[in-house]
């Protein structure tokens, strides 16, 4: 056995059965689902997105970290087969909308303002991906409009020894068109399991009131989009496709939310917080 210190010319029996012990403790987790996550690192700039261009497949933990002067968001979609690079970015001048249809949505981070970070955790099969950011600059123009987008690759099917589900602290249900919080919130870090049970695809936007703000502030906020927010951005998960789980990692400060979808309607083409995908919940 090796010697890592040199001052050290030999090792105890009880430091050597301590070392045993430890490999063997490694075998077993390894062979219950033990396995660590693999982790993936996004930083968003303006209008750039910094990340691998292979990503693993089956389960991944990812976060996103904005370094740019403005919030940002990190869609994660897979093309569907048959849809290519170029047909995708063909089709994307007719505005972020006409993408939809060429993709499957599975999750990411959601909107987080300069400085800050959203972790979740996606499930990758394997295929063509792309990254997305659909917010709009006070331009006028979305940052997908702007170049934030970025094509990445999944390879291979997942390894046969995948890690265990993130174990959940509350449920999140999205439908057509409701989004279902847990209740009884406490401060503190949660892991929530996001499912979308509706027909189309959803997403979970948190935001923090301001003091003294209201839903009803928001909602004038949205339908006019001028003036200084009520909010701040506080993170979420990205649209996913129906029938679809993902898992977000949150630190819930104290104060009221709001959650709602942007993702706009298949038929009426508005966003679906208006037409009442919005709920206010309060962290105590």
């Amino acid at each position: 056995m090796p010697i890592t210190n040199s001052s050290h010319a030999w090792v105890s029996r009880g430091a050597l059965l301590s070392v045993l012990l430890t490999a063997l403790l490694g075998v077993v987790l390894t062979a219950c689902g033990g396995t660590s996550t693999p982790t993936v690192t996004i930083t968003a700039k303006e209008y750039t997105f910094t990340m691998p261009d292979t990503l693993p497949a089956g389960q991944v933990d990812i976060t996103l970290v904005n370094r740019g002067k403005e919030p940002h968001q990190a869609n994660i979609a897979r093309l569907n087969n048959g849809v290519t690079e170029q047909k995708f970015q063909t089709t994307l001048k007719n505005g972020p909308a006409a993408v939809l249809g060429l993709v499957t949505l599975v999750g990411g981070p959601n909107t987080v303002d300069p400085g800050k970070s959203q972790e979740v955790v996606l499930n990758l099969a394997q295929g063509q991906y792309v990254t997305l950011c659909f917010l709009t600059s006070s331009n006028g123009k979305t940052h997908v409009e702007q170049g934030m987008i970025k094509f990445s690759k999944v390879n291979g099917p997942p390894s046969s020894n995948q890690p265990d589900a993130p174990k959940s602290t509350g449920d999140v249900t999205l439908k057509d068109f409701t989004i279902a919080v847990p209740s009884n919130l406490k401060a503190g870090a949660v892991t929530w399991k996001v499912t979308n049970k509706g027909p189309q695809s959803h997403e979970m936007t948190l935001l923090k009131l301001a003091s003294g703000k209201s839903l009803n502030d928001v909602m004038a906020f949205l339908n006019q989009s001028s003036g200084q927010p009520p909010f701040a951005d506080a993170g979420g998960i990205g649209a996913l496709a129906p029938n679809t789980s993902a898992w977000v990692k949150l630190t819930l400060e104290k104060g009221n939310y709001v959650a709602l979808c942007f993702v706009p309607d298949s038929r009426s083409g508005k966003p679906h917080f208006a037409e009442g995908m919005v709920t206010q919940f309060s962290i105590k």
